[in-house]
């Protein structure tokens, strides 16, 4: 799957003084590493979960988390790698308490097998990236999610197996179903390769 072409980009990290005062509840100096760092966490969540209306509710609980976890944040990294992390993790826990909520509205697996290895991802690089997009959000979140965390954001198979508590054999298995199912749906909707 091609990567997302209109990434953010990463922000200059806030200076410790800033981190400090809103790790200390200054409003303001919250406020502006909130607006520093939406569009990435916004980001994060909307490939994640594929549609608007959950990915705002997953950056709204990212951030207040921050606000509770912030004078957590050692300096031992940059605040934005630690806070890019923070915020993955965040949205997958809201991922993994959102698919227990609607399991019952699930849609049945798709069967396709064995997984065969991460070259059935080269394929989708020659399908334009919004139908790419607009299949993904169709997908249901067990598949989504794992499949995204790996070709979106290049996580292990053994990183999603952590971040999503499965076994590693069904983070293997989740992604190449949610492959299998989103090749399935650009066939339906006569997705065009690019030139």
């Amino acid at each position: 799957m091609p990567s997302n072409p209109h990434k953010w980009q990463t922000p200059p990290d806030p200076t410790p003084a800033e981190l400090a005062r809103a790790a200390a509840g200054d409003a303001e100096a919250f406020r502006q590493v909130v607006e520093r760092y939406q569009s990435m966490v916004y980001s994060i969540a909307y490939n994640v979960f594929g549609n608007r209306a959950d990915a705002e509710d997953a950056a709204q609980e990212v951030f207040l988390r921050l606000y509770r976890k912030l004078s957590r944040f050692a300096g031992s990294s940059s605040f934005s790698t630690w806070f890019y992390r923070f915020a993955l993790n965040a949205v997958i826990d809201h991922q993994r308490r959102q698919r227990h909520l609607r399991a019952a509205d699930a849609p049945p697996p798709v069967d396709a097998g064995e997984p065969t290895g991460d070259a059935e991802g080269e394929a989708l690089d020659r399908v334009a990236y919004g139908e790419v997009m607009a299949a993904l959000g169709d997908l249901p979140l067990d598949y989504r999610a794992p499949l995204v965390l790996r070709d979106v954001y290049g996580l292990s198979y053994r990183e999603i197996s952590r971040e999503l508590d499965r076994p590693l054999g069904t983070v293997k298995a989740m992604v190449h179903r949610g492959r299998n199912a989103l090749r399935l749906r650009l066939r339906a909707a006569g997705a065009t390769e690019k030139e």
